[in-house]
């Protein structure tokens, strides 16, 4: 006898808040992982192909990331990411200096950026549901 299946639960705040922290590092390892996988994909076919649609830019970031362990991930999981490097942090730690290789939106680029900061941000600090467990 086969069970009814329940409807697909579209995630909500309140879901998302009651993940687990292993949970949230492996939904951040599966997201890096495709970025890391497209990223690849673009230099290769940019060295397979011979014919370079490179549109280098420099942005420079405002910084979530408070702090020290989370600067360090955010920058090697720019520079780590192909295409990208995490080039200067202002004194402060408030602002990342980032080279694109492949970035001809500067707006989209920086956008991009700002998901994979909120994507550590969600995996690596302690979150409160609302019932108290982390």
């Amino acid at each position: 006898m086969s069970r009814p299946v329940a409807p697909a639960r579209v995630p909500t705040a309140v879901g998302r808040a009651r993940r687990s922290r292993p949970a949230r590092i492996a939904v951040l390892c599966g997201a890096y992982l495709l970025r890391f996988l497209r990223a690849n994909l673009t230099v290769a076919r940019v060295v397979v192909t011979g014919r370079p649609p490179l549109a280098p830019a420099v942005v420079e970031l405002e910084l979530r990331c408070r702090t020290p362990t989370e600067i360090a991930a955010f920058m090697g999981l720019i520079t780590l990411t192909p295409g990208t490097m995490a080039l200067a942090l202002s004194p402060d730690r408030a602002h990342l200096t980032v080279h694109g290789m492949h970035a001809p939106d500067l707006a989209a680029f920086r956008a991009d950026l700002g998901v994979l900061e909120d994507q550590l941000l969600d995996a690596v600090r302690p979150r409160r549901a609302p019932d108290g467990a982390d």
